[in-house]
C-alpha cells in the first residue's frame, strides 16, 4: 500500500554555493560516502550532491518523518539505480516501509521522487482488483 509520495527540485548552483561556503553544512547534510561518490570522477559533483539533497527532501515529504539529513544516505547499485541506506536506529523505525527512489539531474537542476510503500503485515488482508 502506498503510504506517501514526495518530490523535490533544486538548483545545482544553490547547493554548490552553500557547499563552497559552509563546510559544516556539508558535514550535517551529506554522508562521507555521498561526498566521495559525488566527487569521484565527476565533472560537476554538485549535481550529484543536489540530487542527494532532493532525494532526502522527497523522503521527508513522502513520510513526514523528521530525522537528521545525515541519517539518510543515498547510495547506488552497480547499475546506477539509487536507494536509501539508513542509520541503524532510523532503519529500525522504518522496517515496515519499502522506499522507491528516482533521481535525475541536469547542469542546472536536480530532482528526486520518493514513494514510501507500507509493507503488508501478516495479519493485514490484501485485496487486489483486476479490471
Amino acid at each position: 500500500m502506498i503510504y506517501g509520495v514526495g518530490i523535490d527540485l533544486i538548483e545545482v548552483a544553490r547547493v554548490a554555493k552553500v557547499c563552497g561556503t559552509n563546510k559544516r553544512f556539508v558535514e550535517r547534510v551529506f554522508t562521507s560516502n555521498e561526498v566521495a561518490y559525488s566527487f569521484k570522477n565527476k565533472v560537476n559533483p554538485y549535481m550529484h550532491l543536489a540530487a542527494s539533497w532532493a532525494a532526502k527532501e522527497s523522503f521527508y515529504k513522502a513520510t513526514n518523518i523528521r530525522c537528521g539529513y545525515s541519517q539518510i544516505e543515498v547510495a547506488h547499485e552497480d547499475s546506477g539505480k539509487p536507494y536509501f541506506r539508513f542509520e541503524r536506529e532510523l532503519a529500525a523505525r522504518l522496517s515496515e516501509y519499502t522506499f522507491h527512489v528516482s533521481i535525475s539531474h541536469l547542469k542546472d537542476y536536480a530532482t528526486a521522487v520518493v514513494v514510501a510503500e507500507l509493507k503488508p503485515s501478516e495479519h493485514q488482508a490484501v485485496e487486489i482488483t483486476i479490471s
